[in-house]
């Protein structure tokens, strides 16, 4: 095999041929003279060579003096050394080696050289075959990732979808009953305009009637001008114009947009609170003879005799718990109280039970006020068809504020925090009421408290 292939590099050769060894320059070192050597050669020299009396030594090319501190690495000289040695790896016949492009070449045999490369292809073989089962592995790799992240995005697609699609609902439902209280203002309007109208065309005619009258007993005989003469005095003189009373002229309320930032901060609570939804179900063991539960036990009715307010204590036997247990966790489910006109909800002790002892409260004139934190309920309800009240305080319960009264409320317990809220779900998920900071000793249930009225509670399944 052949290293070079051009003849002017015999000279140049030449010139980085160590004068010592004769072979190329090997890590070169230059003295003050300008000849360079390599440096393990003069380094030998220097050990070998006679020192004069002011620590010089003496070239082994022109005999110049030079000392040990003053020799200084040639890197030019070694890169053109070092490309001299490349191999140019041709495959020439015994001529060419003696022909003057390859003159001053290392050859070597091939035999000996296929073997070198064989055990060093061998190995470059071994180490790019790991290399491409590696690079088999990554793209199996990639294409899972690639995979998995496609099927990120569809859901996530859906989920963006969705949530904007439940806006736009709001909205529309939002936009519709804003639209529809504008109709009934202007139907109530208009009807008072049309009564006051109805009665101006009704006196506007009697008016007519008494004035056609009074002319023509004026312009009669006297027989005619004074028959039934008091009745046309007392009629003329007593007439007067009733005049309509508050004819509407502006609107009570004029339209202002919703707080978009507001109702998407409500509606991300309420998303984020129904990612806990649980399915709630009623225990019919927990249910005395007063109430009906469906086979689904998701819904509970009030089937006895309706009571008067002096017998309200009996609301305690309409009590009825899920039969959900919770000791940690959040959890959250809704309930339909559409058309009830009283009603009672939230969660409960499950060592206090759905029932009280009428005995137990004989002398409280108040019973709504039994259900508090300190008795181990944590509820809100419904009086009287309007009467919204949160039962936390022992002495009263606290009246709620209610623009749109709720046909579906959703309940959020976080056990850990001590908290349960109530959430207006037919009002876009407002909140309604927060019981907060309460230290929960024993076990949770659901609690649910038609009172007595007969239209039904019904418990809805998760994302109903």
């Amino acid at each position: 095999m052949a290293a070079m292939t051009s003849t002017v590099l015999v000279d140049i050769q030449e010139e980085v041929t160590c004068p010592i060894c004769l072979e190329l320059l090997t890590e070169p070192l230059s003295i003050d003279c300008g000849h360079s050597f390599c440096q393990a050669c003069i380094t030998e020299n220097s050990q070998e060579s006679e020192i004069d009396q002011e620590g010089e030594r003496s070239c082994p090319v022109c005999q110049t003096s030079y000392q040990l501190r003053n020799l200084r690495p040639n890197r030019h000289l070694a890169n053109i050394a070092a490309r001299l040695r490349e191999e140019d790896g041709k495959v020439i016949c015994w001529l060419c080696e003696r022909s003057q492009e390859h003159r001053g070449h290392h050859t070597f045999l091939m035999e000996e050289v296929a073997q070198e490369y064989q055990e060093k292809f061998q190995e470059s073989l071994k180490r790019l075959r790991q290399e491409q089962q590696e690079a088999e592995k990554l793209k199996s790799v990639i294409i899972e990732k690639r995979t998995s992240w496609k099927n990120q995005m569809e859901p996530e697609r859906h989920r963006i979808q969705t949530e904007f699609n439940q806006l736009r609902r709001i909205l529309d439902k939002e936009e519709q009953r804003q639209l529809k209280n504008l109709e009934e203002e202007q139907s109530k309007g208009l009807s008072i305009i049309d009564e006051a109208e109805d009665e101006l065309v009704h006196q506007s005619q009697a008016l007519r009637e008494l004035i056609s009258d009074l002319e023509h007993r004026c312009q009669g005989s006297a027989m005619e001008l004074l028959q039934d003469v008091s009745d046309v005095t007392e009629r003329s003189e007593l007439w007067t114009l009733k005049k309509p009373q508050a004819l509407p002229t502006k609107l009570k309320s004029v339209f202002r947009a919703p707080d978009l930032k507001k109702m998407l901060r409500v509606f991300r609570e309420l998303t984020d609170v129904q990612s806990y939804w649980v399915d709630v179900t009623l225990n019919p063991q927990t249910a005395n003879l007063n109430l009906v539960l469906s086979k689904n036990r998701r819904q509970v009715r009030f089937v006895g005799t309706k009571l008067s307010e002096s017998h309200l204590e009996e609301h305690y036997d309409c009590g009825i718990l899920g039969s959900q247990h919770f000791s940690s966790g959040k959890h959250y489910w809704e309930v339909d109280v559409a058309k009830k006109t009283d009603w009672i909800l939230g969660v409960c002790s499950d060592a206090v039970g759905p029932s009280f002892s009428f005995n137990q409260f004989a002398n409280n004139r108040n019973v709504y006020s039994r259900y508090q934190p300190q008795s181990g309920y944590w509820v809100i309800g419904l009086r009287h068809k309007h009467e919204y009240r949160a039962y936390e305080d022992s002495s009263s319960s606290l009246l709620l504020s209610m623009t749109v009264p709720p046909r579906r409320v959703g309940v959020f317990l976080d056990y850990e925090a001590g908290t349960v809220s109530f959430f207006n779900v037919t009002n876009h998920g407002l909140p309604i009421y927060t019981f907060t900071k309460y230290y929960f000793p024993t076990t949770l249930c659901p609690y649910f408290n038609p009172c007595n009225c007969v239209v039904p509670m019904t418990l809805r399944r998760p994302s109903s």
